[in-house]
């Protein structure tokens, strides 16, 4: 079997191959193509092919090259194409490669096709090899599927990319780190064109929220690790660019319709008390679609459409022991940097139990029109619109405000507790994401074009949130907490009102309406001379272009004037029903009767509303304008690449002003800009046609959040936090040095890469966390600021093989792995109240990341795979002291897939996900030495029905 480097474009490449014998044409063209190709090897002897010259488009200069070979394209999947014996393929030559072939005898010879993770492997190997700098990709299989639910889970997958998600509301959020930097420092792309993205509680940040992509809506995903001039500078960790479909660029028509359902083990909180269209039940499914076409009389139109619904019920159980106080040989508090801590644990605060339970909608498509009306000239235009809602029930029980030490141990204590609280927070969230993206490229010549693209995209946030919590002051409530294990537990004593509604007081009511909108609309103009992986000699690129985003967030809030009523008659409690780790019955709200019987007769406290209304507001807007330059020098075995751009950026943003802590109507003006000259460097040098070197240097910038300048204070009762921003920020400016070393093996079917990366960011961005103690709970408090300095290196290893050799029977050419490994080194030196302190780490960084996956090849084009993902744990959060750092501790996934073909046109695919059960943790301290939070995650099992004629 030959396997050849293979990409698929619309657009004409240069061409130079002469007539000669199959084996030495077809990797030639090959690699003048940008393209992979598979073709059993016994079929190339003896057969010579055509000469291929000139400015073509792949699909017609691979006709000319089989013409008259007895070979014809047997099929075609992306930027794999598979070729058969004159006679033996699914479509004839003449529509498959896009010209006429002669058959004059049909030779019944069994052709290779590839499918599955074998064909995203030989993808990802064909990226890699094409590209003059470190790229890797994420590509669809033959039926459209990446193996994960959202596109974020299955970015997770690629070398040194991580995922993220909100840890407070929003469990949908999904957010994509590459190379241990924060989301906020990657730029997301739809075919070149920016996006943005309000999601994370209508904030103005830079991360763009992934699990709104179904999986099928891209058919590559590619994820740039070096940076050349002629990509977005605001960028320190990667870019990620979404490849829409083309009907020009996957062979002939293309369909397939996937229809699934999904069972989830984990259906254990009791949903009777839930608001929205919650369903109480494991099962939910879904359905996406795909068609490609071309039509006109000369096939000059194409039309790409897909579209995609789920629908999903889930429940999440959170145990949140809350803060953390240290003590003396006395009793009192204290920290433990002093001298008077007595080094035993530190005991809770607070012990929160969290029940949520979610129904989510995530539905839309895309529709793409293009016209390509000769070889010179391609255009497109797509049009996207993707929306997810999700109702969220939280049921939040609260032991709080612990006091009195006594007996305490290294590992124990006891406390009283005189607060307990029962509260009810809902959630609408409504998320979209629309755009249109119009491309259009002419070539002037065989190595020259003119490309032009612009781009509007807009993000639109909506939550409604019904918020209330009831009061119980007991007198001889008491906790016992032991610290000695993984996670905090705890025995209660005097718990026997804990159950009595009458014993609760109405404390808080509020109503919550967050909308936030983002929008951003681009327009760049590039002019490309010989500039391509199979150019020689000098080429340029050079280019315009200005983006210009703005982001408002209006918040309103009505906060009632409580009347202390009991919670007698408005009370829930489900028999039998215990949290997960909480060892006690808790008593809920019915909220439902609650908002009928009691809310109408509360009066609004106007003044507090008023500020609260006023407190997250803001408008943030942004004009960034840039001009880049690049050059190109190839010779047969060296290409450098050298460049410069010119960032110039514009910003104002209007922040509420406050007036004696009272938040006015009136806003404050903050107007800045700042302008970058930024350089780049890289290298590719092939030792031998397998051997490949690529080294580059670049400058980057790391941007700051609109919500980091512009936001004035917001307060979070249900995850006793408060953030505000800081209009001083300064954007970071990155150094980043890259050298890979790439080898080719096994026909083309297996890669073995090592890369080493450096980056040194200054005035890097951090959340500083301090902790203040309000209504008798710690609140954690984030200030973004500038930091001194830090540093990120590391280490990623990556090997494919779709065949691995030497296997006997049945596993002969039928195994294949891919697995991949990075290790991150940080630090960071920040400053609090003027001194300096330092950390190991950058926000967001996982120190570890690994990706394992094995398959195997079954007959009728099916698979057997299984992958693991591990990702070690993070800071979401630096604090102030050592002891205040917190975020996810690491965690890893097992996962399985077995699919096959169980008729012509049919596939049957079963899928389990996170096999061996394992939760989230959540952690505080240096290294994340305690335990803060625990949160479980379940099983998750899919049959999806495929029909792919």
């Amino acid at each position: 079997m030959l396997a050849l480097p293979f990409a698929a474009h619309a657009e004409a490449r240069r061409f130079d191959v002469p007539a000669q014998a199959a084996a030495m044409s077809i990797p030639q063209f090959a690699r003048q193509a940008g393209l992979q190709i598979l073709v059993a090897e016994p079929l190339t002897r003896g057969v010579r092919t055509g000469a291929v010259t000139g400015s073509l488009e792949a699909d017609k200069a691979l006709g000319m090259l089989l013409e008259g070979s007895g070979l014809q394209v047997a099929s075609q999947d992306g930027t794999v194409v598979t070729l058969g014996a004159t006679g033996a393929s699914r479509f004839p030559a003449s529509e498959a490669a896009g010209t006429s072939s002669q058959a004059d005898e049909a030779v019944d010879v069994e052709t290779f096709v590839v499918t599955g993770t074998a064909l995203q492997n030989l993808q990802a190997i064909a990226s890699r090899r094409r590209s003059l700098t470190v790229v890797d990709s994420l590509t669809q299989d033959d039926t459209g599927d990446l193996a994960d639910q959202s596109l974020a889970e299955a970015l997770s997958r690629v070398p040194a990319v991580s995922t993220m998600q909100v840890l407070y509301g929003e469990q949908e959020s999904q957010y994509v780190a590459v190379r241990g930097i924060t989301p906020d420092l990657n730029y997301v792309s739809v075919d070149g064109i920016g996006m943005i993205s309000v999601a994370n509680g209508g904030a103005g940040q830079r991360r763009v929220d992934l699990a709104l992509i179904p999986s099928q809506a891209a058919q590559t995903t590619e994820v740039f690790k070096t940076f050349t001039a002629d990509q977005e500078s605001g960028a320190i960790g990667g870019v990620i660019n979404i490849v829409p479909y083309s009907a020009f660029g996957s062979g002939r028509d293309k369909f397939y319709i996937d229809a699934f359902v999904n069972y989830v083990t984990d259906n254990d909180v009791p949903g009777g008390n839930s608001l929205g269209g919650y369903k109480d039940s494991p099962w939910s499914g879904g359905v996406k679609s795909l068609w490609t076409g071309r039509f006109g009389a000369d096939e000059q139109f194409g039309l790409v459409l897909s579209g995609a619904y789920q629908q999903r019920s889930y429940d999440d159980v959170k145990r949140n022991p809350n803060g953390r106080t240290y003590y003396t040989a006395t009793g009192a508090i204290t920290t433990p940097d002093q001298s008077n801590w007595n080094g035993y644990d530190p005991a809770p605060q607070a012990m929160v139990d969290y029940e949520f339970t979610s129904y989510i909608k995530t539905y839309g498509g895309s529709a793409m029109f293009e016209f390509r009306p000769s070889s010179q000239w391609y255009s497109s235009l797509m049009l996207y619109d993707y929306k997810q809602t999700e109702d969220q029930t939280n049921n939040v029980f609260t032991l709080r405000a612990f006091a009195g030490i006594t007996n305490q141990t290294q590992h124990t204590g006891t406390l009283k507790v005189p607060d307990v609280r029962t509260g009810f927070n809902y959630d609408r969230f409504e998320n979209e994401s629309r755009g249109a993206i119009f491309r259009s490229r002419y070539d002037l010549d065989e190595v020259t074009y003119l490309e032009f693209r612009a781009g509007y995209n807009t993000n639109t946030f909506y939550d409604l949130e019904y918020a209330n919590a009831y009061q119980y002051k007991p007198a001889g409530l008491s906790i016992n907490y032991d610290m000695s294990g993984d996670s905090a537990a705890f025995s209660l004593a005097g718990a026997e009102g804990m159950l009595d509604p009458g014993n609760y007081s109405l404390l808080t009511a509020t109503d919550t309406l967050t909308r936030a909108k983002g929008e951003a609309s681009e327009v760049r103009f590039d002019v490309t001379r010989n500039f391509d992986s199979s150019s020689l000699g000098f080429g340029y690129k050079a280019g315009v272009g200005a983006r210009k985003f703005e982001v408002d967030r209006d918040l309103e809030q009505t906060v009632y004037t409580t009347n202390k009523s009991k919670l007698t008659g408005y009370e829930h409690v489900d028999p039998g029903y215990v949290p997960w780790m909480w060892g006690y019955p808790v008593l809920w709200v019915d909220y439902e009767r609650f908002r009928q019987d009691v809310l109408p007769g509360l009066p609004v406290t106007q003044a507090a509303s008023a500020s609260a209304s006023q407190a997250a507001d803001y408008r943030y807007g942004e004009t960034i304008s840039y001009a880049y330059v690049s050059g190109l020098y190839a010779m047969e075995r060296t290409r450098f690449i050298g460049g410069l751009r010119l960032d110039v950026a514009d910003y104002s943003a209007d922040v509420p002003m406050s007036v004696g802590g009272i938040y006015q109507a009136a806003r404050t003006r903050y107007d800045g800009d700042y302008k970058h000259l930024l350089p780049s460097f890289n290298i590719a040098h092939d030792f031998s046609d397998n051997l490949r070197l690529k080294a580059g240097y670049s400058r980057t910038l790391g941007r700051p959040a609109p919500e980091d300048i512009a936001q004035a204070e917001t307060r979070n009762d249900a995850s006793f936090t408060i953030t505000r921003g800081n209009p001083d920020l300064k954007p970071r400016r990155s150094d980043n040095y890259d050298v890979t070393l790439e080898y080719y093996f096994n026909g083309s079917k297996g890669l073995a890469s090592v890369g080493l990366f450096s980056k040194a960011i200054k005035d890097d961005i951090y959340e500083l966390k301090e902790e203040q103690l309000i209504d008798g709970i710690l609140y954690t408090i984030s200030t973004p600021m500038n930091a001194n300095e830090s540093k990120m290196r590391g280490i990623e290893v990556q090997y494919i093989n779709n065949a691995i050799p030497g296997l006997p029977g049945l596993l002969k050419d039928k195994v294949g792995v891919s697995l991949n490994a990075t290790r991150t080194w940080g630090e960071m030196d920040y400053l609090v109240d003027g001194k300096t302190l330092h950390v190991d780490r950058l926000l967001y960084q996982r120190n570890w990341m690994a990706n394992a996956a094995v398959f195997y090849k079954l007959p009728g084009d099916g698979e057997a795979r299984l992958g693991y993902n591990w990702g070690a744990g993070y800071y979401d959060g630096i604090g102030a002291s050592p002891w205040l750092h917190r975020g996810p501790e690491g965690r890893g996934q097992m996962d399985a897939t077995l699919r096959y073909r169980v008729g012509g046109d049919w596939i049957v695919k079963l899928q389990a996900k996170n096999i061996l059960n394992e939760n989230l943790y959540l952690g505080y301290g240096e290294d994340l030495m305690f335990r803060r939070a625990e949160m479980k995650k379940g099983r998750s099992f899919f049959i999806n029905i495929i029909y792919r004629p």
